[in-house]
């Protein structure tokens, strides 16, 4: 089907690289499957704060125009 994730090589792979960190991040902490979800929408969000090899800027300041701030995070 034309627009799929599988038909989008950028897209499949970000899809692909997000749920392993999300299985990372389960087997790393013992939380249980059921909060799988909480997991990878926290991977999302520091995913969409770091700077990418292909572009200088993070995904955050392209949408936003700013610069993100991770003193929440500590």
């Amino acid at each position: 089907m034309l627009g799929t994730p599988q038909q989008n090589g950028i897209v499949g792979r970000w899809n692909h690289t997000l749920m392993k960190m999300d299985r990372s991040m389960i087997n790393y902490t013992n939380i249980p499957l059921s909060l799988w979800m909480y997991a990878l929408k926290s991977v999302s969000y520091m995913f969409n704060r770091v700077p990418s090899k292909t572009i200088p800027k993070t995904l955050y300041e392209l949408w936003r125009g700013r610069k993100p701030t991770l003193r929440h995070l500590l």
